[in-house]
């Protein structure tokens, strides 16, 4: 794939209507001092010190961020967000990307904005403090959520489901749910992207990596890292079950499509230094949505997904994202004579 195809398809991007449903969230960064020979007057524990904080969109949050990097413009943030500090800071990073979130249900009650607070210790991550692990959405309000994501569906080129947390916002019996949905529009591409309860999907194309589709076909032993023939039986095998394509992310060996007419690959970059590899999936998952909802084939849409990974997992300590500019510049060190 030239640079001139790559720049010829993000033309496309801006066209898009993409929606995300799933596990919103704030990835909060800040760097943590614990030795500060500081003790409290009030409970005589010794303080702690942060700076540099560092807010990010993640989880669902991130697919619509690297969607935002990748040039499309009409996004739809359809969920469930707390009234709180932390779900503020969520509406206010979707405005100022531009993000539409009419169908973004904002929760005075039973709902704590989801946090995942990453502090960097001497360089290192240090233990997270996680907020919205225990949320439980009420049956009404998804009534609600579900109404809204109906009226996007009659406008969308593509939707991204997304599940993240133990308790998400798209529980088994909710899934079945949406495999009723997805047949009434024939016309959007669905791309799915759950940890958990994505065995449960039907027709359409799930994202998994190798650990998640042993884990969905009961597999206890598993290799490390699975060669490719692993990868096409287990995944023919699990398409069996689903009866879509199915989209396998394999590390640094890269990425594979499945679906009943075609085995299509790409193989992973030749990196160096240190990586980052949070987040990457949803770069995949990002970049594969637009590439497909902008008319690529499957083999170019694999092809600027890896590249567009290549990128975000060289930006260390940040949910990171990939532009046009940023993946051409690795294209071009892979494939000079382009």
């Amino acid at each position: 794939m030239t640079s001139t195809a790559i720049r010829t398809l993000f033309q496309r991007f801006a066209g898009l209507k993409v929606g995300v449903i799933g596990d919103f969230a704030i990835d909060l960064y800040f760097t943590l001092q614990t030795q500060t020979g500081e003790t409290s007057l009030e409970t005589g524990l010794n303080v702690f010190w942060g700076s540099k904080p560092r807010a990010f969109l993640g989880a669902a949050g991130n697919v619509v961020q690297n969607l935002v990097a990748l040039g499309v413009s009409d996004i739809q943030a359809i969920g469930c967000v707390g009234n709180d500090l932390y779900g503020r800071e969520m509406q206010h990073l979707f405005q100022s990307l531009g993000v539409k979130t009419q169908y973004l249900q904002v929760l005075d009650n039973g709902w704590d904005t989801c946090v995942y607070t990453k502090p960097n210790q001497d360089g290192k991550e240090a233990n997270r403090i996680d907020f919205g692990i225990a949320n439980k959405l009420d049956e009404a309000v998804f009534a609600s959520v579900i109404n809204g994501l109906e009226q996007a569906l009659k406008n969308l080129d593509v939707l991204i489901i997304n599940q993240q947390f133990a308790n998400p916002l798209l529980t088994e019996a909710r899934v079945k749910l949406l495999n009723e949905l997805m047949p009434r529009f024939p016309n959007v591409r669905f791309l799915v992207d759950m940890r958990d309860v994505g065995k449960l999907t039907q027709r359409a194309t799930l994202k998994v990596n190798t650990a998640e589709l042993a884990k969905f076909l009961g597999i206890e032993e598993a290799p490390e890292h699975p060669e490719l023939d692993w990868c096409v039986q287990q995944g023919n095998l699990f398409r069996e079950r689903s009866q879509g394509p199915l989209l396998i992310t394999r590390g640094q060996a890269g990425i594979l499509y499945l679906d009943d007419q075609e085995t299509k690959l790409v193989e992973g970059l030749s990196l160096q230094g240190e990586l980052d590899t949070v987040g990457a999936g949803d770069t995949v998952v990002a970049t594969w949505a637009a590439c497909i909802g902008a008319g690529a084939s499957p083999q170019e849409a694999l092809t600027v997904a890896n590249l567009a990974a290549g990128v975000t997992v060289q930006k260390l300590n940040q949910t990171g994202t990939a532009n046009l500019a940023e993946i051409l510049a690795l294209h071009t060190t892979y494939h000079s004579n382009d």
